[in-house]
């Protein structure tokens, strides 16, 4: 055969590559190294060349750290001042542009930064959700919805006297923390209502 076959392979070159990728040739070259042409350069080559560097994985981005939000006080056993402290203490606190109370019904109890049109939404909302209450598994006592560029995320809490919601308009849903912080809120503003 006149002409080498691709997969043909020559032992020399071989253990020279080896010999590299191995760093032993920066100390006394092996035999079969030796009698290869230009294995002395490449020796010398590889003196020159600098230690490899270890490459150490980029660093994990940080999480921004949740914000602390202080627990609602309720002062006054007016209920009109209990609902509204409710709604101000959720603006102060939470990412959103307006925040309500309303009830199952859909009826407006305190409202700020909001339009009367998303309150009406609520009455049928609230009235969905009984049935879906049924269902094992699934909590349908908060969630958010889809309204047009804004998003409204809500609690709702019962007593004797019915369903009431808080609910906060901004431009992304609450996050899970953020909803337990507003159900306990409302809850603790509808005790003694």
């Amino acid at each position: 055969m006149t002409a080498r076959s691709v997969s043909w392979t020559d032992p020399k070159s071989i253990a020279l590559l080896l010999e590299r990728a191995s760093g032993s040739s920066r100390g006394a070259r092996s035999p079969a190294a030796a009698g290869t042409r230009g294995s002395a350069r490449s020796t010398t080559v590889e003196r020159a060349r600098p230690a490899p560097v270890e490459a150490r994985p980029p660093a994990a981005p940080k999480a921004p750290e949740p914000k602390v939000v202080p627990k609602l006080e309720q002062a006054s056993d007016n209920p009109s001042d209990r609902l509204d402290t409710l709604v101000a203490w959720t603006l102060d606190h939470q990412p959103c542009t307006g925040a309500f109370v309303a009830d199952d019904n859909g009826l407006t109890l305190a409202a700020h930064g909001i339009s009367e049109a998303h309150v009406s939404l609520v009455g049928p909302l609230l009235s969905a959700l009984v049935s879906i209450r049924s269902i094992p598994g699934i909590n349908a006592t908060a969630g958010a919805l889809l309204l047009g560029e804004n998003i409204m995320s809500w609690v709702e809490a019962r007593t004797e006297r019915g369903g009431f919601c808080l609910g906060a308009v901004g431009p992304e849903p609450l996050s899970a923390l953020a909803l337990e912080q507003l159900k306990e809120a409302l809850e603790l503003t509808l005790q003694g209502l």
